[in-house]
């Protein structure tokens, strides 16, 4: 039965364990990322290297803890979707970094590094779901779904690019 298959997949008032984990991830990184020194190193890192180095932030040392980081937070995505598919293979999320950089990019963060929100990579990600899960519905082809993420990949980083013009004016 239906029921049965989902018993433990959802705490009360029907919220799933993964939003409720994407929820808490969520906002310790945005307090991480805003209210600590190590995020005002990795935004000062991320806009200009050189001038954080200059600056006295030792960015090798920074650059290793958000790797660390990241592999933690992949250890988090991977655990969870290892649970949604029941089943684990090193294969699992190959090709995804389109999508990624996609959701990034549409949420705000600037290729250019140095800008960005956790909560606009979050909207970003459900903006790109929503357009893979539609295109799945529609039917489209694998191929066709890679086309559009690439072509919005590029919208967006053409906006980012308009938007960096207007601001440094």
């Amino acid at each position: 039965r239906i029921g049965q298959d989902l018993e433990g997949s959802f705490i009360s008032h029907g919220f799933a364990i993964p939003v409720l984990i994407l929820a808490a991830v969520g906002i310790g990184m945005t307090i991480l990322m805003t209210r600590t020194r190590f995020g005002r190193y990795v935004f000062a890192i991320g806009g200009n290297p050189e001038a954080a180095s200059l600056a006295g932030i030792d960015t090798k040392w920074v650059t290793m803890k958000v790797f660390a980081l990241m592999g933690m937070l992949t250890a988090i995505a991977s655990v969870i979707a290892s649970a949604r598919l029941n089943s684990a293979t090193n294969a699992l999320g190959i090709l995804d970094e389109l999508y990624v950089i996609a959701a990034a990019v549409i949420g705000g963060t600037s290729l250019a590094g140095g800008v960005g929100k956790i909560y606009g990579a979050i909207l970003g990600a459900l903006v790109m779901q929503s357009l893979q899960s539609g295109m799945v519905l529609i039917g489209f082809d694998s191929a066709i779904q890679r086309i559009v993420v690439g072509m919005v990949l590029v919208f967006a980083v053409y906006l980012d690019i308009v938007y960096n013009k207007r601001v440094k004016k």
